[in-house]
């Protein structure tokens, strides 16, 4: 699946924390093999396959909704804005 993280096959563009980071876990945003553009979460400080908890697709048009996938890649449902997608796979790892 393409939503699921590999360090091998992604390209990060930019690893670290802003205002919408989720506290105890980083962010990166970077392509996935496919060339698709995605913002990653980490638990933790570290871009690493063990450390992914899920990402979000970025969209590509005006109005789209963020899509959320978890640790394995499957559907996670949509976000108002990237912020709540953070912070919805952060609850759900916690889970």
């Amino acid at each position: 699946m393409p939503a699921k993280f590999r360090a091998a096959d992604a390209a990060i563009n930019w690893h670290g924390t802003d205002d919408s980071t989720p506290p105890g876990h980083s962010i990166a945003t970077g392509t996935d093999s496919l060339g698709t553009a995605y913002l990653w979460l980490f638990k933790g400080n570290q871009p690493t396959d063990e450390a992914f908890v899920g990402s979000v697709l970025i969209p590509t048009c005006s109005g789209q909704a963020p899509t959320v996938y978890g640790r394995g890649g499957g559907f996670a449902g949509t976000a108002p804005d990237t912020k709540a997608a953070l912070e919805k796979l952060a609850a759900r790892a916690a889970a």
